[in-house]
């Protein structure tokens, strides 16, 4: 009984530490619509919103505190002025037959940045507007609500602290920079999770370019309990949204990568000296089995043309490395290079010979140093050429690792959302997918998902095809003030869902 009320002890310690604020997180800074990653670092200053200040005063507290900026230091707030609605007495009937016109208020621009040198706080800055405002009380109390809520986001500088989500971190791209996550919306986002049915326990492959917001996402459903496979473009995987997620070390141990460039030769058994005879040719060999699809970004003609251009690099690279052979045997026999030194000369006009008959000390003592630092430059080219080796052989023993993960076609859960043509891509990954287990392609046009679609139709080994549009329309909940918001998203892409199925042996 004792040991179970520790254990559970230490697991409510662990999860209220992870609420709180620690040197070295990635925490959201949120004023208003505007939202910024940063990582808390002590005396490391951060320029948001016009103003420079550091982060220190934000260790220890917990996430979804506020914090104002005091003197380039963040103070924590017991009461947000910016969430506090204003009681209005009093005020105009409408707004027919107000202007908006500079001359409408009294204070200019340099007042203001005067009122903030001398250290009046925000609050009493925006007295001092609605005291100068010729047209505030002619406002209706609805309008006066609005024109507060607007000032204080405009003078008061007070951030709220928030742990990144999936959801936060969308909703910041999207608004930023949407086409480097593929214009990809939150409701998408929470779409492909859904009819992807992730959940704990269970393996996902997801082909990403959308800067690691999908794998991200996903690896936040599974919560540490599961695997993730993911199909990168180039060598190395690019996730520099998924590194703000933040995610702690067990969580990360179940993210397998797997090369985009390297999925024709899943199921090739390549050998040890296979690999190392191609990366001694320096040319990237493909080798492709009976009955697997290419996977390609453009037309398989010019794959064809690639694979002949290598092979034809490869026998010119053999014939060269044949003709070097020959040469270095017929130049064997000519003189050491001490012969050679002898006859040389110096920047003087001395030859080596006179000068080497009468050396002198200071000579020595150069030669000496010299050879010392091509010694230590050899030696530190010599170590970062086997740190870059070691490194290498360590990717390609994940990647071994994650290639027998694939063989045994057992993943749960097929995801792609990429800039690439979707259609080789399923079709090639399609064959590892376990039956009656969802696949979701998500796009930003309609085109290439209907080509996708009509493509896996006649595949077939698939039901319950469908294709969706994605649709948000974002409304404003208020008092008396409850409508849509104006402006709103154009379009949050398209959705290909389906289900695979057993094989039959048996031809129809």
């Amino acid at each position: 009984m004792a040991s179970e009320t520790s254990a559970a002890g230490s697991a409510r310690d662990k999860v209220s530490s992870q609420h709180i604020i620690k040197e070295g997180d990635q925490v959201l800074l949120k004023k208003g619509k505007n939202i910024k990653v940063f990582q808390i670092r002590k005396h490391r200053q951060v320029w948001l919103e016009k103003a420079k200040f550091t982060l220190d005063g934000t260790i220890g507290h917990p996430y979804g505190t506020t914090f104002e900026v005091k003197d380039g230091k963040m103070i924590k707030v017991e009461k947000s002025t910016l969430a506090a609605t204003e009681a209005l007495a009093e005020g105009g009937k409408d707004n027919r037959d107000l202007l908006d016109l500079d001359s409408n208020q009294k204070l200019t621009r340099d007042d203001i940045e005067k009122m903030k040198k001398d250290g009046i706080k925000g609050k009493e800055i925006i007295d001092q507007l609605i005291e100068n405002s010729s047209t505030f009380q002619s406002k209706t109390v609805f309008a006066q609500a609005k024109w507060i809520k607007k000032k204080k986001i405009k003078h008061l500088l007070e951030f709220t602290i928030l742990k990144p989500s999936a959801r936060m971190l969308c909703e910041m791209h999207h608004m930023k920079n949407p086409s480097r996550i593929c214009f990809m919306r939150v409701d998408s986002l929470a779409q492909i999770l859904s009819r992807g049915n992730v959940r704990a326990h269970s393996t996902v492959a997801v082909v990403d370019t959308c800067m690691g917001l999908v794998v991200g996402a996903v690896m936040e459903r599974l919560g540490g309990f599961g695997k993730v496979i993911h199909f990168h473009q180039g060598s190395t995987p690019v996730r520099p949204v998924m590194d703000s997620f933040d995610f702690p070390e067990e969580i990360l141990n179940n993210l397998y990568n797997y090369p985009l460039d390297r999925v024709n030769t899943i199921e090739c058994d390549q050998t040890k000296s296979d690999r190392k005879a191609e990366n001694s040719n320096g040319t990237d060999s493909v080798v492709k089995c009976q009955g697997e699809t290419t996977v390609n970004t453009s037309s398989s003609s010019a794959s064809e043309i690639s694979v002949n251009v290598s092979t034809h690099s490869q026998e010119t690279a053999h014939d060269t490395c044949s003709n070097c052979v020959t040469e270095t045997s017929v130049d064997m026999p000519t003189p050491p290079q001490e012969t050679t030194t002898d006859i040389e000369t110096t920047e003087d006009g001395v030859s080596k010979s006179d000068s080497q008959e009468t050396p002198g000390c200071s000579e020595e003592m150069e030669v000496e140093e010299e050879d010392k630092l091509n010694k230590t430059d050899m030696e530190q080219r010599k170590k970062k050429g086997m740190e870059r080796e070691t490194n290498r052989q360590l990717r390609e023993q994940k990647i071994q690792e994650t290639r027998s993960l694939i063989l045994e076609k057992n993943i749960d859960c097929l995801i792609v959302a990429c800039k690439f043509h979707p259609t080789p891509i399923v079709l090639a990954l399609l064959k590892y997918v376990a039956p009656s287990r969802p696949i979701v392609v998500f796009g930003q046009y309609k085109e290439p998902i209907m080509d996708c679609y009509e493509y896996l139709r006649k595949e077939g080994n698939m039901v319950n095809y469908r294709v969706t549009e994605a649709w948000l329309r974002e409304y404003q909940v208020m008092e008396m003030r409850t409508h849509p918001v104006i402006s709103m998203s154009g379009g949050g892409g398209y959705l290909l869902t389906a289900t695979t199925i057993a094989k039959s042996d048996t031809p129809r």
